[in-house]
């Protein structure tokens, strides 16, 4: 029939073929009347988990998905929130779809941080160090404190309400992945993929390890900063310029005597073996070749040129080259061919050997102040100055000033392995998004160094392999990569020729295995083939598998921060062995930042604790959480005051339902986000509003003798829908349409503000105030019947719940028991109430329909704008108020010529026309809702001289 609106399936969860069970496990539904987060949220974790609703289905329809892995020191940071609310939305929506989802969850085992806590916990208790104890004693100590305190982070991931399957937990220390780890590190040494040298690094002397670039904090720095560090009892001065004087040996006629140096690391002068200009230097163009006299060490040294390393407008244009502990000046030194001295061994102390007498044994830091002081004595030293711009790189587990060094280490050739994951990024069977990564992956992967995997811990996995040597010396030493002693020594014997062999066999063998650790982000590269690539981890998969799967798991989220740390290397190590990608989607989210768009930290007092946003913290807690950790008294203090003056209440309690929704609706900000506290109140201001809206619909259900969970809009006669009805059925239908295309394509933020949009304006502020005559007994005024009214808002509350599922776990399920399954004898949680595809094509739209729809909007935007008026002129819009204080309503409906895409703001003449007349029919409704207002609704193009002799006009 012309005009009619067609429902099809649009029901709620009673009415949907799904299978009953014994009720095994009583929801816990809360029944008080204010939104109380801490109430909500208190129970339902635990009621999906007894009913095993995160377990994966016996289906063909899969979704597999791997949690980046937390430390297993740390505790839940917003950066860990966001992952857990994007992972969560997707896992749940999946579920939602009837598909299979396997969210596996894992700890790392965090070796530089577990080793540095426990060290710290063993000198606090016993005042021991880990040398004390001996290496498998101490282990077994970390072990002690995995399992005493292991477990922090996985509850606080529980409370913001992650779906994780918890039944495949991993730790990156278990039997199994460490064997994973110890037959892919053999593997790839086999095939010559590993190798062993000697490069620059970044040494932690506090550490006594090699630390990688993720783990190294830069520290900007403008003049004189005076820090505490590791190793020194006094504050150790950074950010200036020591000027240093060197003489010219046999200086050229007319040329200079000296040259200058600054520098801001004097101590490595120690190390120095040549001083380097820039040939374009008209200052110093004869002195290349010449030599001057070091004033520390008394000895000539060169001056030789390198334009790379040496900028003429930077200082004074000469600069000392230290190659054992510098990376610019050992790149100097490689294309040179200049000597490597070190100055300072591993624990940061100058070397036995040290070329001036008096230095061994002491601190870089003390070493800093006795060079000084003898340039002094000598008239080398020419003073200070502030340092315009420089860097201090510290180590971000204890504080420490990284010292470059020489080291010999394992390294993994990766040209080879990145050529293979570059291509599946670019021929798109790996996914990035947002796609402007693609060309950032490509310029990483196409200059990519080899990769430093040994970390100097004795927690972690160690490497194996292992140095086999003869007695004797007549054969040479060899590294070989193996399980066991004894496999190493078949496999070093093997490598040996004829006559080696035959020597060997009479000869005492000494196996020694390298006392290294392997770097986490090895062992974590490697996860999906422990979680997914089963039965046979390391061979290809499709060998296994008969379907031919295009990759190991459907979708890897995590922060574009460690793309290439971790995403990039799964995507290398992972191919190599099971041939196929780790994962077939990739989603970057970018780093939260606080509200005026400054990195989070400490010393800015803007650190923002997820569990301290969801479960309210006072200023005292805020700050008592401020003072652990490293920071200086001058840090410290600012990060006070800045604390004091951005949170001076603290936080109330929000809820995980609100911080998640808040984080979700900020992913649409690709570059950084900056995180209010303004919008996290917005979001639990939306909850409470949802939960008002809820206990509304109901009451007017009740009054009716309505059963919500036995309303249904399909069953409602379509003649007795009026077109606000019908109207909040497009709305619906359309934001539905929006939701699961959003969902679908991973544009989270778009579904959830699509969700709050339809609830606030379209169901609230328009749809539930025109039906307020109706339901409060005026039915003649709108010709709206209340039961049809509240079976639509019943339906579309069932809608709404739903689509918020994956945003506010919490919040929909306690609503949604109460909503649609009060009496059901059976348990049925929202995440199990499957979505089908009847539900997103509910209407189907005819020619009136779309322009009824246009009508209802128009009157609804009119009654939207008139209780606007009303909150704005409390006391001229009031009711009974006289003919004086009438105010005209002039509503426009918009014109437009369609565009040459067929697109524009508004609707052509006749259509205007139409809308007007069908609006026009409802004004009695308008003007009940505004008591003495008058409407009047006309189209863009009406003369203003149809309301000119009209007084205090409002348009719309």
């Amino acid at each position: 029939m012309a005009g009619q609106i067609m429902l099809q399936s649009l029901r709620v969860a009673n009415r949907s073929p799904i299978k009953t069970c014994v009720r095994a496990y009583a929801a816990p539904v809360h029944k008080f009347e204010k939104y109380e987060p801490k109430v909500v949220e208190s129970d339902w974790y635990a009621w999906w988990q007894k009913r095993g609703l995160f377990a994966p289905k016996r289906t063909d329809n899969k979704f597999t998905m791997l949690l980046p892995p937390p430390n297993v020191t740390g505790v839940l940071h917003i950066g860990h929130a966001l992952t857990l609310s994007i992972q969560d939305a997707i896992a749940r929506w999946n579920r939602m779809h009837g598909r299979s989802v396997n969210w596996v969850p894992g700890t790392d085992h965090a070796g530089i941080s577990m080793q540095s806590v426990v060290e710290k916990k063993l000198k606090r208790e016993t005042g021991q160090t880990r040398h004390d104890l001996g290496r498998e004693a101490f282990v077994d100590e970390v072990w002690k404190w995995k399992q005493q305190h292991g477990d922090r982070i996985k509850q606080q991931t529980t409370r913001i309400g992650a779906s994780l399957n918890w039944a495949e937990e991993y730790f990156t220390m278990d039997p199994q992945h460490s064997q994973v780890v110890r037959d892919a590190f053999i593997r790839l040494y086999d095939d010559g993929l590993v190798y062993r040298t000697t490069k620059m690094v970044n040494w932690s002397c506090a550490l006594q390890s090699v630390i990688s670039d993720i783990e190294v904090d830069k520290l900007p720095t403008e003049g004189q900063l005076m820090l505490k560090v590791p190793g020194s009892k006094s504050r150790v001065e950074f950010g200036v310029l020591h000027s240093v004087e060197f003489q010219v040996v046999d200086p050229p006629a007319g040329g200079p005597l000296s040259v200058c140096v600054e520098t801001t690391r004097p101590e490595t002068m120690l190390g120095d073996v040549a001083l380097a200009i820039n040939s374009g230097d008209a200052r110093y163009k004869d002195l290349e070749g010449r030599t001057v006299m070091h004033p520390l060490l008394q000895k000539e040294i060169p001056i030789v040129c390198d334009d790379k390393l040496v900028d003429p407008e930077f200082g004074t244009g000469v600069v000392k080259i230290t190659p054992a502990h510098d990376e610019n000046d050992y790149a100097c030194a490689q294309r040179l061919g200049l000597p490597a001295v070190q100055v300072f061994g591993p624990d940061g102390a100058v070397v036995q050997d040290a070329a001036v007498v008096g230095f061994a044994g002491i601190s870089r830091w003390q070493a800093r102040q006795k060079v000084i002081t003898l340039l002094t004595d000598s008239g080398a030293y020419m003073g200070k100055r502030d340092a315009e711009q420089s860097v201090i790189s510290r180590c971000s587990r204890s504080g420490d000033v990284i010292e470059p060094m020489l080291m010999p280490q394992w390294y993994v050739r990766c040209s080879e392995l990145a050529q293979r994951a570059n291509n599946l990024v670019q021929e798109k069977a790996i996914e990035l998004i947002p796609d402007r990564q693609r060309a950032v992956w490509n310029s990483w992967m196409s200059g990519i160094d080899d990769w430093c995997v040994s970390r100097q811990l004795w927690w972690g996995h160690r490497i194996p392999v292992y140095r086999v040597s003869w007695d004797g010396g007549e054969i040479g030493d060899m590294w070989v990569a193996a399980e066991s002693e004894q496999q190493a020594q078949l496999k070093a014997v093997g490598k040996l020729g004829s006559e080696d062999k035959a020597l060997a066999a009479n000869l005492q063998c000494t196996i020694i295995q390298d006392e290294d650790v392997l770097d986490t982000w090895f062992s974590s590269g490697l996860l999906p083939l422990t979680a997914f690539n089963q039965p046979s981890v390391l061979a290809p998969a499709r060998d296994m598998n008969a379907t031919n799967q295009p990759s190991l798991s459907s979708v890897l989220e995590t922060g574009q921060d460690i793309l290439f740390f971790w995403v990039a290397r799964m995507a290398m190590l992972c191919t190599y062995f099971a041939k196929v990608p780790p994962f077939s989607t990739v989603l970057l989210h970018p780093m939260v930042r606080d509200a005026q768009g400054r990195k989070m930290s400490k010393s800015l007092g803007n650190i923002v604790d997820p569990m301290d946003i969801i479960n309210g913290a006072e200023l005292s807690q805020l700050q008592k959480t401020l003072q652990n950790g490293h920071m200086t008294e001058q840090e410290l203090d600012k990060g006070m005051r800045e604390l004091k003056k951005l949170y001076p209440n603290g936080f109330q309690s929000f809820g995980a339902d609100a911080l998640r929704f808040t984080l979700l609706v900020y992913t649409q900000q690709t570059q950084q986000i900056n995180m209010s506290l303004d919008t996290i109140r917005a979001s639990y201001h939306f909850c409470n509003k949802l939960w008002n809206t809820f206990r509304f619909i109901h009451m007017h259900a009740a009054n009716l003798g309505l059963d919500a969970g036995q309303a249904c809009i399909a069953d409602i006669d379509q003649n007795q829908m009026s077109v606000f009805d019908r109207a909040l059925l497009s709305r619906l239908h359309a934001m539905l349409e929006t939701y699961h295309q959003a969902m679908s394509t991973y544009r989270l933020a778009v579904a959830a503000e699509t969700v709050r949009e339809f609830v606030q304006r379209d169901l609230c502020d328009r749809y539930i105030e025109a039906c307020k005559p109706a339901l409060y007994g005026n039915c003649n005024v709108t010709n709206q019947d209340p039961h049809v009214a509240v079976k639509v808002l019943l339906g579309a509350l069932d809608i709404v719940l739903r689509s918020l599922h994956p945003f506010m776990p919490f919040l929909s399920e306690e609503l949604w028991q109460q909503h649609a399954r009060k009496d059901a004898s059976d348990e049925l949680s929202i995440m199990e109430r499957e979505w089908s595809s009847a539900e997103s094509k509910a209407i189907a739209h005819d020619s009136r329909s779309e322009e009824e729809n246009d009508a209802s909007i128009l009157v609804f935007g009119a009654v939207s704008g008139i209780r606007s008026l009303k909150q704005q002129h409390p006391t001229r819009l009031q009711a009974g108020t006289g003919s004086a204080a009438r105010l005209t309503i002039v509503v426009t409906v918009p014109e437009r010529a369609a565009d040459a895409g067929g697109r524009g703001a508004g609707v052509d003449r006749a259509t205007a026309e139409r809308v007007r007349e069908i609006a026009t029919k409802h004004e009695a409704c308008i003007a009940l809702m505004s008591k003495e207002l008058a409407i009047r609704i006309c189209t863009a193009s009406d003369s203003d001289s149809s309301v000119s002799g009209t007084s205090n006009i409002a348009y719309f």
